[in-house]
């Protein structure tokens, strides 16, 4: 008997094992601690959310590399949507990031494009509905790829306003998906020739499609 009581105590006193770094279940256990907070402790985690140059670097596909002073720039100009959308207090979900999945939103697929195939990125949601934001662990923390959907379709806009409206209806099994990433890869390479050949790509998959 005084053996299983002690078997008792120890599993009581163990609790719940902690989720490895960088998993799904790790950045549900992270948010459930931010959301429903206060705004003032709310905000501070969001501030740290800014992935530095040198990780960006590391994480994101060379053509997208380019972006992140942009990136830096506009972040604080992203954090009052994400401090907005976290006061509420339901329950979170977290996942795998892939382009498959059905249930992401369309920035959330287009940002799929800017990281290697099966990177551990996560996507999550907080009462059924998404953070609309792509989430990647550094090494040390939980960082967002916020805006990095906008300054993608800005630079496609930048070279042709048409391919960019054609690029923003690419999302969960759309018909835009495919080619709006070899129209998002050469206008970040500066490939005109090759972007000129993916616009009209996109013309003959999605231009008659309804965004």
């Amino acid at each position: 008997m005084r053996a299983l009581v002690l078997a008792l105590l120890i599993a009581c006193t163990r609790g719940t094992p902690t989720p490895p770094p960088g998993s799904a279940d790790a950045l549900a256990a992270y948010l459930r601690t931010v959301a429903g907070t206060d705004e003032a402790a709310r905000r501070h985690a969001v501030t740290g959310w800014i992935l530095d140059e040198a990780a960006w670097n590391r994480i994101v596909v060379p053509p997208y590399q380019a972006l992140w002073h942009d990136y830096a720039a506009r972040f604080d100009s992203m954090m009052p949507a994400l401090v907005t959308r976290l006061a509420d207090h339901g329950a979170i979900t977290t996942r795998r990031h892939y382009a498959g999945d059905p249930r992401l939103t369309n920035a959330q697929v287009r940002v799929r494009w800017a990281l290697p195939v099966q990177y551990p990125s996560m996507v999550a949601e907080l009462a059924g509905a998404p953070i609309d934001t792509v989430f990647v662990w550094d090494g040390s923390g939980w960082r967002v790829l916020a805006g990095l959907d906008d300054l993608l379709v800005a630079r496609v806009r930048a070279l042709d306003p048409a391919c960019a409206d054609l690029v923003v209806r690419a999302g969960p099994k759309n018909p835009c998906t495919e080619v709006g990433w070899y129209v998002a890869d050469t206008a970040l390479r500066d490939d005109r020739k090759g972007f000129a050949h993916a616009c009209q790509l996109a013309t003959n998959a999605c231009g008659n499609d309804k965004p």
